[in-house]
């Protein structure tokens, strides 16, 4: 199922509590497949904003409040709208996240960022974020999952690898290519004098 029977609460306003939705959520085979790369991310990251802080919103609090990004970093910025956004469509939208794309899609970036300021505060690294967002279309708080984690690395090893053979391959050719002679760069003997005997 992609949506949950809708609950109000006792305004008549459509509301779940965050918890109570992750709890609801499976993560199923979807007919026609899964249109990204890499295992599927969702569920496991929306069950850990439960365990750190209870809800989206929260996570993202958190994370501020311990990683050490200036509060006017655009990054703290995206992070919180994609923690919003996963917050009302768990429990005003009440749909099933894990079999959504889009929202496999919010959870990736919202892993990606995470990442990559845990590496390096300073100087944020998005390397990898083709591979990890699901794209594969170049080399390629909570952090990444460990399942995702490993894919990334996997693809990273592999482009690594066919760049050191890339680079063998060169050294041997420069290695065969025939060299000059040695000799007087000028071309002369070692003994001549450049005159001429009159």
């Amino acid at each position: 199922a992609r949506v949950f029977p809708v609950k109000f609460d006792a305004h008549g306003e459509r509301v779940r509590l965050f918890a109570e939705s992750v709890a609801h959520m499976t993560q199923d085979e979807l007919p026609g497949g899964f249109p990204l790369e890499g295992p599927r991310t969702c569920l496991q990251v929306l069950k850990g904003m439960v365990r750190v802080g209870g809800s989206p919103e929260m996570s993202n609090l958190e994370w501020r409040r311990t990683s050490r990004i200036p509060d006017g970093d655009r990054a703290v910025y995206e992070d919180e709208v994609i923690c919003l956004s996963l917050q009302f469509l768990a429990t005003v939208d009440q749909v099933n996240l894990p079999n959504l794309v889009g929202a496999e899609l919010l959870c990736r970036r919202h892993q990606l960022i995470r990442e990559a300021y845990r590496l390096s505060p300073s100087a944020p690294d998005y390397s990898a974020s083709d591979w990890l967002m699901g794209w594969g279309r170049r080399r390629t708080g909570q952090t990444v999952q460990p399942t995702l984690a490993a894919y990334v690395a996997e693809q990273l090893k592999h482009e690594a690898s066919i760049a050191k053979e890339s680079r063998k391959a060169r050294e041997e050719k420069m290695l065969k290519a025939p060299r000059a002679p040695k000799g007087n760069p000028k071309g002369g003997s070692k003994g001549d004098t450049g005159a001429e005997s009159s």
